[in-house]
C-alpha cells in the first residue's frame, strides 16, 4: 500500500476492532496500514480538511448515503451490500432480508463458518435460557399489567435487531476483505 493509511469507519470501538481483525485475517492489508475511526471522529476529521487516503465504511454512518450513487457495487446478499470507487469503498446492511427465521438460520450458517474462525468463536443467538426469560416476563405482565412485558418485547427486539446488523456488517467485511479489499488498496 502507498504511503496513506486505509482509514476505516465503524458506527462504535466495539464492531470497528472486529472489522480491523477480519481485514488484517484477509492478509490483504497490515495493521499497521489501517488507520480505525468511529463515527463521531469520522465527522468531525471531514470537516477540519480533505482526506487523501482511501476510507472503508461499514455500517450506517451519518451522511454515506450519497456515496451509493457513485461506487461500483461488487456484492449483493443478505442484504449486505457493497461496493467501491476509486477513494471510497461502502459496505452497507439491510436487516429486512434476513427477518423470517429460515433465512437468518441460512445466514447463520455462512456467518458462522466464515467469521467464527477469524474472531476466534461462533456467535449465534441462541439463547438457552429463553423459556425462563420468557416465563419471568410473563409472571412480570401478571403482577404490572402488561405495560412491562410491551417494553420487554420492545427491548428484545431492538437488541436483536442491533445484533443481526453486527453480523451483517462483520459479514459483508469478511467477504470484502477476501474479494474486493486487495484491489481497492492497491489502485
Amino acid at each position: 500500500m502507498s504511503d496513506t493509511k486505509l482509514i476505516l469507519v465503524c458506527k462504535d470501538k466495539p464492531i470497528l476492532d472486529e472489522v480491523v481483525k477480519i481485514l488484517v485475517a484477509s492478509g490483504n492489508i497490515a495493521e499497521n496500514d489501517i488507520e480505525a475511526w468511529e463515527e463521531k471522529t469520522w465527522d468531525v476529521k471531514r470537516k477540519t480538511g480533505p482526506i487523501h487516503s482511501k476510507v472503508l465504511f461499514v455500517g450506517d454512518i451519518k451522511d454515506t448515503t450519497s456515496l451509493g450513487c457513485f461506487i461500483d457495487i461488487k456484492y449483493e446478499r443478505w442484504g449486505i451490500c457493497y461496493g467501491v470507487n476509486s477513494r471510497y469503498a461502502l459496505i452497507t446492511t439491510d436487516t429486512i432480508y434476513i427477518k423470517d427465521n429460515a433465512r437468518y438460520k441460512a445466514f447463520l450458517d455462512s456467518y458462522d463458518e466464515a467469521v467464527g474462525p477469524v474472531l476466534g468463536f461462533i456467535p449465534t443467538i441462541d439463547d438457552p435460557n429463553k423459556v425462563a426469560k420468557t416465563l419471568g416476563a410473563v409472571g412480570l405482565a401478571v403482577a404490572t399489567g402488561g405495560a412491562s412485558l410491551a417494553a420487554q418485547k420492545l427491548y428484545d427486539d431492538n437488541k436483536l435487531l442491533a445484533e443481526k446488523t453486527r453480523q451483517l456488517c462483520l459479514f459483508g467485511a469478511w467477504h470484502f476483505a477476501g474479494n474486493a479489499l486487495g484491489e481497492f488498496v492497491g489502485e
